[in-house]
């Protein structure tokens, strides 16, 4: 079978691209949380109705996600356009974003609502997950580490600004924000497009047996890759949903402050300014650990650090009663989270069962984070109502124990899989053409056994 070549990009041409595309299509969904989504629904419903219809959406949406994205990933790698496949998806992405948000920026009801934003998650998925994928594709492995450190820093440097500005011209309408924030996008995913080269795959070239993973033919068979052949890609979906766990616990943090310290509304809103600053922190350690990574060609020793930094901070936040050591606290976890996201991302695109499959497989490693974040957010409150009754104290105790054991099993998850330069046979598949290897083997047992025949027949003539 001819080989594919893959196109590649200038290694920075390609990262200022990343940025762009990952950037602009993840904060727009972001921004939405900071209040957007919040006044838009309050403007359908009016302000008493406000919490159970918001909470009602935003349950809606997340489930949406977990389903939508990995289909996204699945009809973005089974599209073949002489354009590209990954920059088709950038551009078509961003025009689908943009329409599906002006459409939520501009309903009138809570179902049009709900739709729009279900909408606008799949196509903005279609952008980053196109941008995520051209990582295996386009970068030497020797270079995934600083990669995957650039490119996780573009999702907090286009939030915090956009949270700024919204900040800056607060008095602006809703609607007009939510224009503005997606034209933007509009024009940073069509920029990011053109500025990378892209492969044309022809079906002709793909193998025959397709692997199982065409639902269009084989249904849902298969579709998740096989542990049996791809043991690591399972136990890195478990490392990524563990410390997503971990993480997602934050989401109680204003309603631990209330609880332990009796804290005010302004003094929670005073105190997450201060813990903002945060996110420059985690953008420093993940470009750095990605560097550092590289650089000694190690992974598994960051990720594994990280997931213990992580679980030490969450202790630490279970038995404190002061509060700016648990800011401190928290800074310290947004570091190890910055450094886990990096090297675990540059983990990731190592492991993968195919570049073919590229977008599919990384959409579903990303559920994990809504998978993580709607689970811990159905389950915070029963668990803390335990901690009261068991512990006798505000119950968070307890909640952030259970937490770091999460981070302590991401830990564990990390040592079946492989390190830099030790990949399973299975993924070498990939780095060449399918059938050389295996060819390559049997040429090997074929010479063996002919030199243990002649060995035999020499020793029967003696």
């Amino acid at each position: 079978m001819e080989r594919i070549v893959w196109n590649k990009t200038p290694f920075y041409r390609l990262m200022a691209a990343m940025l762009l595309g990952v950037g602009t299509s993840i904060a727009p969904l972001v921004l939405l949380m900071f209040g957007l989504i919040q006044f838009k629904i309050m403007s359908i419903v009016g302000p008493d109705a406000v919490t159970s219809s918001f909470g009602m959406a935003a349950g809606i949406a997340s489930v949406a996600i977990v389903v939508l994205s990995p289909l996204g990933g699945m009809i973005a790698d089974k599209t073949h356009v002489r354009f590209g496949r990954r920059r088709f998806w950038m551009i078509a992405g961003s025009i689908g974003g943009f329409a599906c948000m002006m459409g939520l920026a501009y309903a009138t009801s809570m179902a049009s609502l709900i739709f729009f934003w279900c909408i606008a998650q799949f196509f903005y998925g279609l952008v980053s997950l196109s941008c995520y994928a051209m990582i295996p594709e386009q970068v030497e492995q020797s270079r995934f580490g600083r990669a995957s450190g650039l490119v996780s820093a573009a999702a907090p440097i286009f939030v915090m600004t956009g949270s700024i500005l919204m900040g800056v011209y607060a008095d602006t309408p809703v609607d007009l924000k939510i224009a503005v924030v997606c034209a933007v996008q509009l024009a940073c995913g069509i920029a990011a497009a053109l500025m990378v080269r892209d492969t044309y795959i022809d079906p002709a070239l793909l193998p025959k047996k397709d692997d199982g993973v065409n639902p269009f033919k084989t249904g849902l068979r298969n579709f998740y890759p096989s542990f049996k052949k791809y043991p690591s890609y399972t136990w890195a979906l478990l490392t990524k949903l563990f410390i997503n766990f971990s993480n997602a616990g934050l989401t109680m943090l204003t309603l631990f402050y209330v609880a332990r310290f009796r804290l005010s509304e302004a003094e929670v809103f005073q105190i997450g300014s201060y813990t903002g600053a945060s996110i420059l922190l985690m953008v420093i350690a993940g470009v750095a650990g990605g560097w550092l990574s590289d650089h000694f060609q190690k992974q598994k020793p960051f990720v594994m650090g990280a997931s213990l930094i992580t679980g030490v901070c969450l202790i630490f936040f279970a038995f404190s009663y002061n509060i700016w050591s648990v800011v401190v606290g928290y800074f310290i976890f947004n570091f190890g989270f910055g450094l886990y996201n990096a090297v675990d991302n540059a983990l990731v695109n190592r492991i993968l069962p195919s570049k073919e499959n590229a977008g599919k497989d990384i959409a579903i490693m990303n559920i994990t984070t809504n998978l993580a974040s709607s689970l811990v957010n159905f389950v915070a409150p029963a668990i803390i109502a335990l901690g009261v009754s068991v512990m006798g104290d505000d119950g968070y105790t307890l909640f952030f124990i259970l937490l770091s054991f999460c981070s302590v099993a991401s830990f564990l998850a990390v040592i079946p899989i492989p390190e830099v330069g030790k990949a399973p046979f299975a993924r070498a598949l990939d780095e060449s053409d399918e059938h050389e290897p295996v060819q390559a083997a049997s040429q090997v047992n074929e010479e063996l056994s002919d030199r243990h025949m002649s060995q035999c027949v020499e020793l029967k003539k003696a």
